[in-house]
């Protein structure tokens, strides 16, 4: 019985695609798969990434990936890019049955609609959105939300991302769009933490305790979770020259948690503080890192961007 074996494709190199399309590459060829074939906006990305791993294949167009791909993983930077990408593979010929694994932060209802769009096309769309940074994705750490067809996400899908990429998946629904809400109820909690850890670090600083105080009672209290990490990063002042997560980024998933916010009528005051606190950093320092709230804060109580007093 000739058994076709299926080739795999991976869309957008970023801090977390470069480092998950690794895993899923050497999870593929360990298994017998052919190896995985990656794709990039700026090509130079995807050249680096074939320099570190010699046998992985490189799609200088999208054209290439439609073509040849049956399952395509699409990691990519906003709702925009994400769009302008499908788009562009079924224009130019994606396979029928064909799978797109869109696993961008991007608005629940533009999810639902490409997930509409593509299987109008005769494809199949699933959502699985990650939750952790590009440290954990680099380990395998990474937990998977994935929403969308059961068949499609059991046989075709999870089987890879576990364990090449984490070792925990949370099924969401039969619909995409559910997968995304669950994300940005994780990120809802993260972008919480990065405000109560700037208000908390400007008030010790403030107060003559000092931030590195902070820090270090974060590492006693809540050792190896996100706390500890940024409240680091604030104390070390590092926002400027250490980009993890840019304030653009920040932005866009604060004004989608705000609108699910408003279309489920849940007021979320702390998002609309860390949201107007990100836009007073960006609008003054431009694109640092998420962490770099933490300046308004200190601007406001009297202090430099460092937590010195002037």
């Amino acid at each position: 019985m000739n058994i076709q074996i299926p080739q795999y494709a991976f869309i957008g190199l970023g801090a977390i695609g470069f480092e998950t399309s690794q895993h899923i590459h050497k999870h593929l060829v360990s298994t017998g798969g052919k190896p995985l074939l990656v794709h990039n906006r700026t090509l130079a990305r995807a050249e680096a990434l074939k320099a570190k791993v010699p046998d992985i294949q490189v799609a200088e167009t999208i054209k290439t990936v439609a073509e040849q791909a049956d399952i395509i993983f699409t990691c990519l930077l906003n709702d925009a890019v994400v769009k302008d990408v499908i788009d562009n593979l079924l224009a130019h010929g994606l396979k029928k049955d064909s799978i797109i694994v869109e696993q961008s932060t991007i608005a629940p209802d533009v999810s639902q609609e490409l997930a509409s769009k593509v299987e109008r096309y005769g494809a199949h769309f699933v959502a699985c959105p990650f939750m952790g940074p590009p440290a954990k994705a680099r380990v395998q750490g990474l937990i998977i939300l994935a929403g969308g067809r059961s068949q499609v996400l059991e046989e075709k899908v999870l089987p890879i991302l576990v364990p090449a990429t984490g070792p925990k998946v949370i099924r969401t629904g039969e619909q995409p769009r559910q997968a995304l809400q669950l994300k940005l109820t994780g990120n809802f909690f993260v972008t919480s933490f990065v405000e109560m850890l700037g208000e908390g670090m400007t008030l010790a600083q403030a107060s003559g305790i000092g931030q590195d105080k902070v820090k270090d009672l974060m590492d006693g209290l809540f050792p190896g979770t996100l706390l500890p990490m940024y409240a680091d990063r604030m104390n070390r002042n590092t926002y400027e020259n250490e980009i993890h997560f840019p304030l653009t980024s920040a932005k866009k998933d604060a004004t989608h948690i705000l609108n699910m916010g408003k279309e489920y009528n849940t007021k979320l005051p702390i998002t609309e503080l860390f949201l107007s606190h990100l836009e007073s950093v960006h609008k003054e320092h431009g694109d640092w890192d998420m962490s770099s709230i933490v300046c308004q804060l200190r601007k406001e109580a009297g202090l430099k961007n460092d937590g010195s007093k002037p």
